[in-house]
């Protein structure tokens, strides 16, 4: 019953964030055969397309599954039965009950997080912590962001990436929070679910323009220096732990405190062996 419900209640926000898109279809992330892994479809009327480029730009093998370079994207979709969330716990909003104790309130100033970055972007932080009055999609054209009264131009192209990217972002950490008892680990314990996701990724030297930097290195599992340094941010704070970037030229570097001591991450790599000898200022 309990897997039954996390299904749809991500069903229903994935249909939520993809409201407003001029095309007729709508991405979907069905679990076909009861595995517990989900593949991703982009469906009309009702069927999946298959063997082509959807509308939005993105590939789709001859089932209809979600590819990137051929391999098909999956996330796991029910929470493992010896994981003890606390009984008033939302799968759709895994941080909802940590948004004070862990600094994880919007804002309109900008100051977001524990390190003043949010979890990926305003929308990511805005679903893990069901934070709904500040999940904004800008659709294409011309419109004013309600959270900051600024005016924007949105092309087409960006807004379906913009939607893709945040459906995707927020699947994998509801999958990846629901799959562990984060509320009552120590902060090493929790430290080290970050390292084990970094570790899990392939540092690559390659151009990085338009791309999304937590979208790379958590779905695609590749990236930069930076692009390391911003998600491990990203998942400190998802995770209540403080951490900084630091970084000259062409690299950049991070450090996440566990119980009040630095310890140093670069590229894919997060050294929990020994704390840094490096003077790091947490903010």
């Amino acid at each position: 019953m309990k897997k039954k419900f996390i299904k749809i209640t991500l069903a229903a926000a994935l249909s939520l964030a993809m409201a407003g898109t001029s095309f007729a279809g709508e991405w979907q992330w069905l679990d076909s055969n009861s595995d517990g892994i989900s593949e991703c479809y982009y469906m009309e009327n009702g069927s999946p397309l298959t063997n082509t480029t959807t509308p939005d730009g993105y590939q789709v093998n001859e089932a209809g599954a979600w590819i990137v370079n051929g391999v098909i994207q999956t996330q796991n979709v029910a929470i493992s039965n010896n994981v003890n969330h606390s009984a008033n716990y939302d799968p759709a909003h895994p941080l909802a009950g940590k948004i004070d104790e862990w600094n994880l309130r919007i804002t309109n100033t900008g100051l977001i997080g524990a390190n003043s970055i949010s979890i990926c972007n305003d929308n990511i932080q805005a679903l893990l912590t069901g934070q709904m009055d500040k999940y904004f999609i800008p659709p294409a054209g011309y419109s004013i962001n309600p959270n900051t009264g600024d005016q924007m131009y949105i092309s087409q192209e960006d807004y379906d990436k913009n939607v893709h990217n945040t459906q995707a972002l927020y699947q994998w950490f509801c999958n990846w929070l629901n799959g562990m008892d984060f509320e009552n680990m120590t902060e090493m314990e929790r430290a080290r679910e970050i390292q084990k996701v970094l570790g899990q990724g392939q540092y690559v030297l390659e151009n990085t323009s338009n791309r999304n930097a937590y979208y790379s290195v958590l779905i695609n599992k590749r990236g930069v220096c930076g692009e390391y340094a911003m998600t491990a941010i990203s998942l400190a704070n998802a995770l209540g732990l403080k951490a900084a970037i630091s970084g000259t030229g062409n690299h950049a570097v991070y450090y996440i405190q566990v119980n009040g001591v630095a310890y140093f991450g670069q590229n894919n790599v997060l050294n929990l062996n020994a704390p840094t000898p490096d003077n790091v200022y947490f903010q």
